[in-house]
């Protein structure tokens, strides 16, 4: 049998726990965000749990009868938690709402996020209550390395990374580390009357610089005009490019994420689909011998 982990579910280290968002927190950053605001986010959130499939059973078992005698059995259960770190240059709703729902799907019980060496953006924390995620905290960046230590207790799990975070040269060896990071660019392409929600566009990536193609740029801080058209968008690095008045399966060469109108707060992380918060087990045995038939 193996031993019973030091924190159990809903348990997280101390270092996590001295540094949790108290529920008054949460409830002040709803408010702030607004009606139109947090339909945005629900917009998008619904979007990515459509996505991503929904949730998986709690545990899916199967068993094969293959060739050369082999009896295979495989049981795929969620991990045990997921965090979900990101530093103080992060900002958007949407790419965190596109890191937690997959751990959400897949049936993770104990999912939880943490900010370094900032405090939390109203947004962030409004996405994860619609999320359902209630653990959010915050720590120095020097807190880094004590968390990674202690989440072991807790069993098999993941760290989602999200953007740019040094971490420590050695990991514990049962937490498996996923980077999502981006560059921090995206093309606008389209005619201007079957554009894009600027505003929703800002509010869902505040981090993101815009660069316009074929139409007026506005004038706005995040953004800049580029030449060209669609077709030259692939060698321009985006991360994603955003085409009205709706995007045609020759334009997904353009980035690793095309997006049409009235998706402006949806994301997705290729690196993060449901299946990397899973842990598949085998069992290999020899078929039973079935007794002749008379």
């Amino acid at each position: 049998m193996n031993p019973p982990f030091a924190l159990s579910a809903g348990q997280w280290p101390e270092v996590m726990e001295q540094g949790r968002v108290a529920d008054e927190a949460f409830a002040a950053a709803y408010a702030r965000t607004g009606d139109g605001r947090r339909a945005w986010i629900k917009t998008g959130l619904a979007a990515v749990y459509a996505a991503v499939g929904g949730p998986r059973p709690a545990a899916c078992q199967r068993r094969d009868s293959l060739g050369h005698d082999l009896l295979l059995t495989t049981v795929d259960v969620p991990l045990d938690f997921v965090v979900v770190v990101c530093g103080r240059d992060f900002l958007s709703p949407a790419r965190l709402v596109a890191a937690v729902v997959p751990a959400l799907c897949a049936r993770v019980p104990d999912v939880a996020v943490v900010r370094l060496g900032a405090s939390w953006p109203g947004p962030l924390l409004t996405a994860l209550e619609l999320c359902g995620v209630e653990m959010a905290c915050r720590l120095g960046v020097r807190g880094l390395p004590g968390l990674l230590a202690g989440l072991p207790a807790k069993g098999r799990g993941a760290v989602v990374v999200l953007g740019e975070l040094a971490l420590p040269p050695r990991l514990p060896f049962d937490l498996t580390v996923f980077s999502a990071r981006i560059a921090g660019r995206a093309g606008v392409f389209g005619p201007p009357e079957a554009g894009f929600d600027l505003d929703a566009l800002a509010f869902a990536h505040p981090d993101m610089a815009f660069v316009r193609h074929g139409g007026p740029c506005p004038d706005l801080p995040a953004w800049t005009a580029g030449p060209g058209g669609l077709a030259d968008a692939a060698g321009c690095g985006y991360d994603a490019v955003y085409v009205a008045p709706q995007p045609g399966l020759s334009d997904l060469a353009a980035a690793p994420l095309v997006l049409g109108p009235g998706r402006e707060t949806f994301w997705l992380w290729p690196q993060l689909p449901c299946e990397a918060f899973r842990v598949r087990r085998l069992g290999a045995a020899v078929v039973p011998s079935r007794p002749d038939i008379a």
